[in-house]
């Protein structure tokens, strides 16, 4: 395998993990993450730290899960003193370019990135009609309930702008001879879902099947799950096939999105010395389960795309579980910096090869909003709410997470080894 030189972290928001034609997907018109896909090992069972956006990409930063730094949502501050994967490379040469959503949630807080000035520049360009159209979309009830076509073409979104200036500061730091990471976080597809028109119509909503929903006799909801579901309960099925037929446009627009700053890659001669990775902060629940949007535990909101693309590595796919965590350590063995003792993650790299997995390696992974916290292994799933076991599921019987198996005595058992396990993680990565 050549030397690596650079990283580029391509990320977007609510990108579903099965969000790609080349795995089937009808829906997804991906070609350019197609071809990245082609080119990758894919971490088919990758997750998240959190369903929600700042906590998770928080960890993806530090490394950390969620307890351990301390954000546990979205409304919780960055804290001063945070160490992140630019803290560590940027003193050891490497220029540490942020572009996008990167959702720190106090911008005066260091992030170790050089500045971001996408954002302004893409709000500066927008005429004012499409400004108020803008923050019209984005009001909380109409970007988390409604869909359609929109008023604004390909350029007149951010992700136009992010990957514009990713691509000019990579063009930069080629001509300089430096070495990069280069973290370019796409909003899109995130609410709200008004692509522009030709990509909101590659849906065809008469043609639109809607996600199965629980059998009649499933016990009910988790209360936590169906508090959230009340807030899309007045939807016909007309609106839901236009949320859904948004999201699919939104994803084709962050694939173009991503095309061309895969395309820069190729055209400043630097494959060869670049690693790749594409993922997502989370999924989308695209009305599984009558719901929208993320926050839950559930498979669609809690597994995400991970791909690492390696110039001269072979692709395929690893079944083994990986987690957002794993990607600070990953980074740093592929440019062959050592891993900082605070991170909490495992190195990737042994994986992207032919080789059986590591012996030791994780049979579980983890997620966490708040007090709710999820513990899952390749056949079960326990979610807690505030510290009581609230919902267990079979997912081998059932992977749609139907039937909520926490009341059923033959699985007391189970749900106390659950727990146990939940509070020897907790304890073994504290925070340090």
């Amino acid at each position: 395998m050549p030397e690596i030189r650079n990283v580029l972290v391509l990320m977007c928001d609510h990108w579903r993990h099965d969000a790609f034609g080349a795995l089937g997907n009808p829906l997804a018109h991906t070609p350019n993450l197609d071809r990245l896909l082609g080119q990758s090992v894919r971490f088919a069972d990758a997750f998240n730290q959190a369903p929600v956006c700042s906590p998770t990409r928080h960890s993806l930063a530090t490394g950390r899960y969620v307890h351990a730094h301390g954000v546990l949502n979205n409304h919780v501050r960055n804290y001063p003193g945070m160490y992140t994967i630019a803290h560590h490379l940027a003193p050891r040469g490497w220029r540490a370019l942020q572009f996008g959503h990167m959702h720190w949630y106090d911008a005066s807080v260091d992030s170790g990135y050089e500045p971001d000035e996408s954002r302004a520049e893409y709000r500066a360009a927008l005429p004012p009609e499409l400004l108020r159209r803008v923050e019209w979309e984005d009001n909380s009830i109409t970007r988390r309930t409604t869909g359609g076509p929109g008023p604004r073409d390909a350029t007149q979104h951010w992700g136009h702008y992010v990957a514009a200036d990713s691509i000019a500061r990579m063009e930069e730091a080629v001509r300089a001879g430096q070495p990069f990471l280069n973290w370019t976080s796409f909003t899109e597809p995130h609410p709200p879902f008004y692509p522009p028109k030709e990509l909101y119509q590659l849906t065809d909503q008469a043609r639109l099947a809607l996600p199965a929903l629980p059998p009649d006799d499933a016990p009910p909801p988790h209360p936590s799950v169906a508090l959230k579901q009340r807030e899309w309960a007045h939807l016909t099925d007309i609106e839901v096939r236009q949320v859904i037929a948004g999201y699919w446009g939104m994803v084709a627009l962050a694939d173009a999105y991503c095309g061309r700053v895969l395309d820069a890659v190729e055209r400043l001669g630097i494959r060869d010395e670049t690693a790749i990775i594409f993922t997502a902060d989370h999924g989308e629940q695209l009305w599984e389960h009558r719901l929208f949007t993320k926050f839950v535990m559930r498979e669609a909101s809690v597994r995400v795309p991970l791909l690492v693309s390696l110039p001269g590595r072979a692709a395929g796919a690893r079944a083994e579980f990986a987690e957002h965590v794993d990607v600070f350590p990953t980074i740093c063995e592929l440019l062959g910096v050592e891993t900082p003792a605070p991170v909490q993650g495992r190195s990737l790299v042994p994986l992207l090869g032919g080789a059986p997995a590591p012996a030791d390696w994780r049979d579980a992974v983890f997620s966490q909003i708040g007090d709710h916290v999820m513990v899952r292994t390749a056949d079960w799933k326990l979610n807690v709410y505030g510290g009581e076991p609230g919902e267990l599921y079979d997912l081998r019987r059932d992977p749609c997470e139907f039937v909520n198996l926490i009341s059923d005595p033959a699985c007391a058992g189970r749900v106390a080894v659950f727990m146990e396990r939940l509070r020897t993680w907790e304890i073994n990565n504290r925070p340090r």
